[in-house]
C-alpha cells in the first residue's frame, strides 16, 4: 500500500496566508507529519508528496522523509492534475488524501481494511462547503459539489483508496479529461467518469469520528480544538 498527499494548492481561502496549508501547526504538529505518522502506523509502504505552491517549504520540512513530486503547473489547476503528475508511480495500491485533512486513525484504517476496487470515505452528516455524494445501495452513484443538499447522501471528505486493480481505469478517465483541457476540475470528476462506465465505488462512513479539513483562516484555531479531541481518542 502506497500513498499519495495532494499539497500543491495555493488555499486561495485562506487569504494571504504564505505557508502551506499542510504546514498549519495543530498543536505540536503539522497536518502533514500528523498525516505521514498515521500512514506508518499502518504499514503504508511509500509515500508520495504533490507540491506545488510553496514547494520549497514544504520539501524543508519534510527533508527528504517522503518523495515529493512537483506540480509546475499548479497556480492554473486543481487536483485532478496533482493526481495525474503522479501517474508515474502509482503502481501499487494507494490512499490519496488532501493535504489539509486531519482524522482519527480508525477512519483511515476502516478504508485501508474495505474490500472495494475504490473506497471513498464519507460523513453522512452534510456539510455545505464539501464534495457531496449520493449513494444507491451500497455503492456511491454520484460525486461532485453540484448534489443538490436535499438529494444529497453525504459529503467525500477528501481520504480515498485505490486498488492497483482501478489505476488503469483511473487514469484514463483522468488522460480524457486533461486532454479535454479540463485541468482546473477535481479528480473525483474522473471518478464520476469511472462510474458511467460501470465501476463500482464503494464507501466506508466516517461513523462520527473526528475530523476536518481547513479551507479558511477562522477555522485554524476550531481545527486545533478537534486535533486536541482527536489526540486524545487515538491515546
Amino acid at each position: 500500500m502506497d500513498a499519495v498527499i495532494l499539497a500543491a494548492g495555493r488555499g486561495t481561502r485562506m487569504g494571504d496566508l504564505e505557508t502551506p496549508k499542510c504546514l498549519i501547526d495543530l498543536g505540536g504538529t503539522k497536518i502533514i507529519d500528523y498525516q505521514i505518522n498515521c500512514f506508518k502506523e499502518m504499514g503504508v509502504e511509500n509515500i508520495f508528496v504533490v507540491t506545488g505552491h510553496n514547494s520549497e517549504m514544504i520539501s524543508n520540512h519534510l527533508d527528504n522523509k517522503v518523495t515529493l513530486i512537483e506540480n509546475p503547473d499548479y497556480a492554473t489547476t486543481n487536483n485532478l492534475y496533482s493526481l495525474w503528475v503522479a501517474k508515474k508511480i502509482l503502481k501499487n495500491d494507494f490512499i490519496c488524501i488532501y493535504s489539509d485533512l486531519f482524522f482519527h486513525k480508525q477512519i483511515l484504517q476502516n478504508c485501508i481494511n474495505n474490500e472495494d476496487e475504490v473506497c471513498l470515505v464519507i460523513e453522512k452528516n452534510i456539510r455545505d462547503e464539501t464534495m457531496r455524494v449520493k449513494i444507491k445501495g451500497n455503492y456511491i452513484i454520484e460525486v461532485n459539489k453540484v448534489i443538490p443538499i436535499s438529494s444529497a447522501s453525504g459529503n467525500f471528505i477528501g481520504l480515498a483508496k485505490f486498488k492497483k486493480e482501478s489505476i488503469g481505469s483511473l487514469f484514463l478517465e483522468i488522460s480524457k479529461l486533461t486532454s479535454q483541457h479540463n485541468l482546473n476540475a477535481y479528480y473525483t470528476s474522473a471518478i464520476e467518469s469511472m462510474i458511467k462506465k460501470g465501476k463500482k465505488i464503494g464507501f466506508v462512513e466516517t461513523n462520527n469520528l473526528p475530523w476536518m479539513d481547513i479551507d479558511e483562516k477562522h477555522e485554524i484555531q476550531k481545527a486545533k480544538q478537534i486535533y486536541q479531541k482527536i489526540n486524545e481518542a487515538n491515546s
